[in-house]
Parts: structure tokens; C-alpha cells; sequence
């Protein structure tokens, strides 16, 4: 689905207004203030959402964030001359500025990586006995409810 031409403040709204927004940027770009461990990533890819704790601002210049990473907040500024590219990660809808793609990467060629299996990564598989198996497999039949996941808190009066 193809959606005219916006300005990149636009977008932003059009796609928080919607739920989530991806953020593609180059966040090697000096004004760019993200944490040290991704600013040297020309694809760096953020998720804004208006349901976050801390509140998303944006203005004509770029995104002012309290964003989470690795469960450590982080105050970022994107200004929008580092974005690429913004969608809906839902619905794929959004819009890449080709001007603003950094001339060092090849998005096309990022993109097929993407969808290929790398034949250089090992996957690890955990061994599981026959009894282990079959023990799972004999919970699954006779417990007809799914086990509740405790690990949330609740509020008790």
C-alpha cells in the first residue's frame, strides 16, 4: 500500500496516531544522541509509541524520546535529517526519503539478507529426553487449561 508523499513530522503523526511507529535512522549522524553501543549503526530501527511511560515530542526538527534500552532509559534526539525511512510495523505502511538513505549501505541487499537464512549461524537445540517428551506431551492432553503465567503482580485487598 503506497501512501503520498509526507513530510517526515507528518508521517511520525500519521503513524503514532495509528499505534506504533519504526524509526529508521542513521543514528552515525553527529546530531544523533542515542546510546554509545548503536550509534555507529546506520540502520538503526526504533519503536515510538504515544502509550509509552515517558512522553514522545516532536517538532519540525526531530524526535525528543526517553527511550528504553535494555531496560535502562535513554534520553535520545533524532533529528529528522537521520531518518530514512518510517512504517507502521503492523502494516508495513510508511514511506522511505531515498535522499536521506546513507550512501554506504544497500538496502535492497540488507533486505534480501534479511530474508535468507545465514548458512554461517549455528542454531542450538536443546536435547530432550523421550521421557521429558512424553511427559510434555501427556500435560498437554490432560490438562485441558493452559498453566497461568505468575510472574505478573496482582492486587490483592
Amino acid at each position: 500500500m503506497e501512501t503520498p508523499a509526507q513530510t517526515k513530522q507528518d508521517m511520525l503523526n500519521h503513524l503514532l496516531s495509528q499505534g506504533d511507529a519504526m524509526v529508521c535512522l542513521d543514528a552515525r549522524q553527529p546530531d544523533v544522541d542515542v546510546p554509545k553501543q548503536h550509534k555507529h549503526n546506520p540502520m538503526l530501527n526504533l519503536v515510538l509509541n504515544l502509550g509509552f511511560r515517558r512522553p514522545i515530542e516532536a517538532d519540525e526538527n526531530g524526535i525528543y524520546a526517553t527511550l528504553s534500552f535494555g531496560g535502562r532509559p535513554y534520553k535520545c534526539i533524532i533529528p529528522f535529517t537521520a531518518v530514512w525511512a518510517m512504517y507502521d510495523p503492523q502494516t508495513n505502511e510508511g514511506q522511505v526519503w531515498e535522499e536521506s538513505i546513507p550512501q554506504d549501505i544497500d538496502l535492497m541487499e540488507e533486505m534480501t539478507k534479511a530474508k535468507k537464512p545465514d548458512p554461517t549461524r549455528k542454531t542450538t537445540i536443546q536435547p530432550q529426553t523421550r521421557a521429558a517428551a512424553k511427559s510434555a506431551e501427556k500435560d498437554k492432553e490432560t490438562d485441558p487449561k493452559p498453566k497461568r503465567d505468575r510472574s505478573h503482580l496482582r492486587v490483592i485487598k
